[in-house]
């Protein structure tokens, strides 16, 4: 097994940096999710989580009080609700601190992150590690972490897609400037999961984990969405959209600069492996016009004010089925601006089960059917014709002797008898009426001498 190792960046240029090995871990159960709880609503703005006191969050989920989204309105109140593993409550913490990158554009959401710094509640430092290197991911984890309820901490089990990133590379490129400009530091597909607040509306998904085998760490978040055509519907409609998830990588410098602490990162050790190492790095911001592309509508930051009117006041809906995993390598897109968007096919592994239950029982009710059939014929045959079912002693049915086997042992049987000793009519294991003569029995007196 190909051990892991966790390069932890410094403040201080100095400090060499140190190497993590990592317990193995295959599924989500390992890891603290989080999402931002903005005055008292959840939203679909997840946290990606580096240690208990401060994460990574997409800057369009913040309120700014200027054009260029660098002040954050402090009027509006912030909190980071955490669960413990796949949907158990660790708490929900005030948030002290939100800082945009400083590159960070409102208009092509290029750089499109920030710091959040929450209070811990005196609970005990934790690490969640962030994937620092593309070429180690064999495979990507589509997360949608959503809660039932907020007051009390309730959280659904998370949705969880398998994908191929960037399947639809030039799609993903014609709806995007910012994407065709920087496809590095972006993935992008077509995955939409429905809205807690109504099915008919859909969401993109909120995170997305690298995953390095058997290891996996938090790898991107969601940035925006291009939807093709929607008008005023948002993500309500039946539209084609592409959801772009910003790759974190090139930030853990930023990071360290803004809360003054080492940010955690993982790679799988390999040669060719390179540190981030500019605190100052920025996308290619593509210019307001690249940006405006025809017949596409960009959304971004909490999805779920996109909600239509009629269902402001819904309340969120609790999960009821167990976490799904699929696998959708080949998403195929089509020119049409009308086209609909193409959902993640979803593998219910209890929907799985109960088919090949039901499999199973239906076989074995045929088979106990056709015995109970067989049981009323031969009960049938007995009742009619009881001489002939005592004659062959079932040997008709079990194929035990042939019709010129039964003749030969009844032949034998009677010559026997007609040479029998004086003493075999006292016996009383044959009958005089009997026309037919039991060759078991008779060959088995005779041979013991009697």
């Amino acid at each position: 097994m190909k051990c892991l190792y966790y390069a932890v960046l410094t403040l201080t240029a100095g400090l060499s940096t140190a190497l993590y090995k990592r317990d193995d871990t295959d599924s989500l159960q390992a890891f603290k999710g989080a999402l931002l709880v903005k005055n008292g609503q959840q939203t679909t703005c997840e946290v990606a989580l580096m240690r208990n006191t401060f994460g990574f969050v997409a800057a369009n989920c913040l309120d700014y009080t200027d054009d260029s989204a660098q002040s954050v309105d402090t009027s509006s109140s912030y909190e980071v609700a955490i669960s413990a593993g796949i949907n158990g409550t660790y708490g929900t913490f005030r948030v002290t601190k939100l800082t945009p990158n400083p590159k960070y554009d409102p208009v092509s959401f290029a750089n499109n992150i920030a710091v959040v710094q929450f209070e811990n509640g005196g609970r005990p430092d934790f690490v969640n590690y962030i994937a620092s290197w593309r070429p180690d991911w064999e495979d990507l984890y589509f997360v949608r972490r959503t809660m039932f309820n907020v007051n009390t901490g309730g959280w659904n089990i998370p949705s969880v897609t398998s994908y191929s990133s960037n399947a639809d590379v030039e799609g993903c490129a014609r709806a995007s400037a910012v994407f065709n400009s920087n496809q590095g530091d972006f993935l992008c597909n077509q995955l939409l999961v429905p809205s807690i607040y109504n099915s008919s509306c859909s969401v993109p998904f909120g995170s997305v984990y690298g995953v390095s085998s058997p290891d996996i760490a938090i790898a991107a978040l969601y940035s925006h969405s291009a939807v093709y055509g929607s008008g005023t519907d948002g993500l309500c409609g039946n539209y084609k959209t592409y959801s772009y998830y910003t790759v974190m990588r090139n930030y853990m410098i930023w990071a360290t600069t803004v809360v003054g602490q080492r940010t955690p990162v993982f790679h799988a050790g390999s040669a060719d492996y390179t540190e981030p190492s500019d605190p100052d790095y920025s996308m290619k911001i593509p210019s307001a016009v690249d940006t405006a592309i025809s017949g596409v509508s960009v959304y971004g930051g909490n999805t779920y004010t996109l909600k239509p009117k009629d269902i402001e006041s819904a309340t969120p809906s609790m999960s009821t089925t167990s976490q799904s995993l699929s696998s959708s390598s080949s998403l195929e897109s089509s020119s049409s601006s009308s086209e609909p968007s193409l959902e993640p096919v979803v593998v219910d592994n209890k929907s799985h089960r109960l088919s090949t239950m039901a499999i199973v029982a239906l076989v074995v009710g045929v088979v106990l059917a056709l015995l109970v059939a067989v049981w009323l014929v031969v009960q049938r045959m007995r009742k009619n014709k009881p001489s002939v079912m005592s004659r062959v002693h079932w040997w008709w049915f079990f194929g035990r002797h042939g019709k010129q086997d039964k003749e030969s042992d009844n032949n034998y049987a009677m010559s026997q008898f007609n040479n029998r000793p004086p003493s075999y009519l006292t016996d009383g294991w044959v009958s005089k009426s009997q026309k037919s003569w039991e060759p078991y029995g008779v060959s088995q007196n005779f041979e013991s001498g009697r």
